[in-house]
């Protein structure tokens, strides 16, 4: 199995777009450009999106494939990890992996996971992913995963 590890603000939104407010909360409304590469990487790749965003605390399952849905998002969220607070990502990353046979992985962050270097792809939060990144997820995601014991 191959998972993408999705974060949302910085990688789906840019901290240079208006915020919107829903449920209380304030977002980023999607770049059509983030949309457009993830999609790319969705079209070439068969992985399976597991959501590492703060989102997840904020909208349940129905809300948010609805989020994915109206954004254009051709394929909707496999799962989540866990919230161990949003310092310790890369330890909901490495309990998410635990006893699951795991081909490959890439994680689209705009935050640094230590620990996770060989399969990071860090965007700049101001313009979050681009098609540029395209290529490069692609590749991290042809390189095989190895078993992280350290957390």
């Amino acid at each position: 199995m191959k998972i993408l590890f999705l974060d949302i603000d910085g990688v789906m939104t840019s901290s240079s777009t208006q915020p919107i407010h829903i449920q209380g909360a304030k977002l980023y409304p999607f770049s059509k450009e983030s949309v457009q590469a993830l999609n790319s990487i969705l079209q070439t790749q068969k992985v399976k999106i597991v959501l590492t965003s703060s989102w997840r605390n904020v909208f349940d399952v129905e809300k948010q494939c609805q989020i994915f849905e109206e954004n254009g998002i051709i394929q909707m969220p496999y799962g989540q990890t866990t919230n161990l607070k949003y310092e310790k990502r890369d330890i909901e990353i490495s309990n998410y992996l635990k006893n699951k046979n795991i081909e490959s992985i890439l994680i689209l962050d705009d935050m640094y996971i230590s620990g996770f270097e060989a399969y990071l792809l860090q965007t700049n939060a101001s313009t979050g992913l681009l098609m540029s990144d395209v290529p490069r997820a692609i590749g991290l995601l042809h390189s095989s995963y190895k078993n992280h014991s350290a957390f």
